[in-house]
């Protein structure tokens, strides 16, 4: 067995556990090899739990918004746009659009789209495959909204579009 002799500062406290060690000790000329290890062994442990709370601690991975706020905005960003307005203000419908209104400014604007009434409507949104966009007010150019890409919302808004349309009536929009 080696015997390892560490020089500590003359204070009484650190005095009274070289005491206490020495009176434990089988060898009683010093430090057992097996109380530096001890301690060493204490020390890293402490330091290594340190490190893993902080690194725990830590956020590894920052979630996406899935929803934001808009004040611009335009349909032609929405794959396969379906319009359900309440009220259908000014605004510019891709011709590929189905449209389903309760009320509306221009009829002229609905010309050459798949377009139904529906007396019932509530609200103001525009869903597409992958997104949807609700409004706070009426749909026209520039009206607050949000963006949402959250899959419950898109199939909730399709379902309730899909049901409307299926009660709506065709509009005839010919010019009379």
């Amino acid at each position: 067995m080696v015997n390892i002799k560490i020089t500590l500062p003359q204070s009484p406290w650190i005095q009274t556990i070289i005491l206490r060690i020495n009176d434990t000790c089988p060898h009683k000329d010093g430090w057992n090899m097996e109380w530096v290890s001890l301690l060493v062994g204490f020390a890293i442990g402490v330091i290594v739990l340190g490190i893993a709370f902080e690194i725990g601690m830590k956020k590894t991975s920052k979630v996406h918004p899935s929803s934001r706020y808009a004040t611009t905005w335009n349909i032609s960003e929405i794959a396969n746009p379906r319009v359900m307005a309440e009220y259908l203000g000014d605004v510019d419908l891709p011709d590929n659009s189905k449209v389903l209104v309760n009320r509306y400014k221009d009829k002229t604007k609905l010309q050459g789209r798949d377009v139904r009434e529906h007396d019932e409507i509530k609200g103001n949104f525009i869903v597409g495959d992958d997104r949807a966009l609700i409004l706070a007010g009426p749909m026209k150019n520039n009206e607050v909204g949000f963006w949402t890409v959250e899959k419950e919302i898109i199939t909730l808004l399709n379902e309730q579009f899909n049901r409307y349309w299926a009660e709506g009536s065709k509009m005839n929009l010919e010019e009379s």
